[in-house]
């Protein structure tokens, strides 16, 4: 009788803890379903006036544990702290809740296991903390950071290397937006600082990874460079520069530290400027690894500006007398000449100029022969000279080579980029598609297709109406409407979707 006894107390000890631990399956949404479609599995059982909740990925790994007043998936209400967990088990964020609302200490950590953010929310919803970021050059970050906030406002930042003490800078944030950010060098020495209040500053930029000095700026009151210098990744001064009450100077280096170029200064008392007078002028690109530009002054005047690509190639030699443009030479990467233009009235005359992805070519002061090109220098549009009709003949093509549209142009229409005139002819897989004509802008006949940025438009001419569809890069229609072409001047105010430039003909599409 006692053994029959205990089996039956035993039974009903399990079947308590199997009513009480509830199990239910969710998809990839967290929305409820089937076992043999779920993504995550929820089990709940009862703590005192509250729930445990334990949601689980599918493979068993705890995802997230626990209390609430209210289980409703996806509304829950929680109570005290809840663990988040990733797929690997490692903890992603801890959260403190009252009655639902998030209130006192959170944590949240990284891919790595570092903790990123450390904060205590308040009632009102504004929290008091920090937050770090970790150096990861393979996601572009370079520096470690750490911010502190208050009231959810950040108050002050370090941007820091390896050590939170060493070659870093602060920024402190007060009210109104106002700041002053401290520079520190090699070991934590402190260089100066910088302010957004009127008065002399100092700028100090860094290379990344490891981080070292790359740039020290000090300014006048005014605003102007007083003096500067610029290091390379060596270690080693590129350039520096100091303006004193009389004059001033630019020096530049080598990376080996050998002198390549001087610039001297004039200083105007009377209007406060400093006047670039001999010497050279040399410019870098962002981060000081390239020369982008020389400037060669003789008393007071470019007389020559040479300008160079981003692997340092010189690209072209502009030769200037009195300020005005004489000529320009330009070179291929491997450094030969590539083409000489000459100038009349500081304006091209003769040869053919390289202008980004543009080569435009010039007869006797006239603009004969423009073509563009992809970056992947295929070509995507030829704009010729034809002078037997005063016209300027072109045509555009799609990025596989194929022909999208062909125009011509009055030739004394040429400069007015954006009161387009000319006829055109749109072309569908290469094949003539339809006609349009256009004046100052205003389609005049016809009907034509552009892309733009955000879709596609078409328009199409009916008697004094202009018909307007407007498709998203859906396909999809968002807009029919039509529009009167003869509005005056008030048609080109404003994004007047019914004007036609030259430029749209650019934007092509298949």
């Amino acid at each position: 009788m006692k053994k029959l006894f205990t089996s039956a107390i035993l039974a009903f000890v399990l079947s308590i803890h199997v009513y009480a631990q509830e199990r239910t399956y969710f998809d990839e949404n967290w929305e409820k379903t089937s076992q043999d479609k779920m993504e995550y599995y929820r089990e709940t059982s009862p703590k005192g006036k509250l729930t445990l909740i334990k949601d689980f990925y599918k493979n068993g790994t705890l995802q997230m544990e626990g209390l609430a007043s209210d289980i409703t998936p996806n509304n829950e209400v929680f109570d005290g702290k809840v663990t988040w967990y990733t797929p690997e088990g490692k903890v992603m964020s801890i959260v403190t809740y009252s009655n639902g609302k998030q209130v006192g200490p959170a944590q949240t950590y990284d891919e790595a296991g570092k903790l990123s953010e450390d904060v205590i929310y308040k009632a009102d919803g504004t929290f008091n903390g920090t937050s770090y970021t970790y150096k990861d050059p393979e996601n572009d970050y370079f520096y470690n950071s750490m911010t502190v906030f208050e009231n959810s406002l950040p108050v002050k930042t370090i941007i820091y290397d390896e050590d939170i003490k060493g070659i870093r800078y602060e920024t402190i944030t007060g009210k109104e937006g106002k700041y002053e950010t401290k520079f520190y060098g090699d070991k934590g020495k402190y260089l100066g600082s910088g302010s957004s209040e009127p008065g002399e500053n100092m700028l100090v930029d860094y290379y990344p990874n490891p981080m070292r000095i790359s740039k020290i700026e000090k300014y006048k009151s005014d605003g102007s460079v007083k003096e500067g210098i610029i290091y390379s990744k060596n270690g080693k001064i590129l350039q520096e520069q100091k303006k004193n009450k009389k004059d001033g100077y630019k020096t530049t280096y080598d990376e080996s530290g050998n002198k390549i170029g001087h610039l001297v200064y004039q200083y105007d008392k009377a209007t406060d400027v400093y006047t670039p007078m001999d010497g050279e002028d040399y410019e870098f690109n962002n981060d000081y690894t390239q020369i982008s530009s020389i400037n060669v002054y003789k008393n007071g005047s470019i007389i020559l500006n040479k300008s160079y690509d981003d692997n340092g190639k010189l690209l072209s030699e502009k030769i200037l007398k009195d300020d005005v443009t004489e000529g320009i030479k330009y070179y291929s990467p491997d450094g030969k000449l590539r083409s000489t233009v000459t100038y009349k009235d500081d304006l091209p005359y003769e040869g053919t100029a390289y202008e980004g992805l543009s080569e435009l070519q010039y007869k006797d002061g006239i603009l004969v022969n423009t073509r563009t090109y992809t970056e992947d220098q295929k070509l995507k549009s030829e704009k010729k000279l034809n002078t037997s009709k005063n016209t300027y003949e072109a045509t555009i093509y799609n990025d596989k080579g194929v022909i999208v549209y062909t125009f011509t142009q009055p030739l004394n229409e040429n400069e007015d980029y954006y009161n387009f005139t000319g006829q055109i002819v749109q072309y569908v897989k290469g094949k003539p598609a339809g006609k349009a004509s256009v004046k100052e802008g205003i389609l005049q006949s016809g009907k034509i297709k552009l892309k733009m940025a955000n879709g596609i438009k078409e328009l199409e001419r009916n008697g004094k109406w202009i018909l307007l569809k407007m498709y998203n890069t859906d396909g999809k229609l968002v807009q029919d409407s039509k529009v009167l072409a003869d509005t005056g001047e008030d048609y080109f105010s404003g994004e007047n979707q019914a004007a036609i430039q030259e430029g749209d003909l650019f934007d092509i599409f298949e």
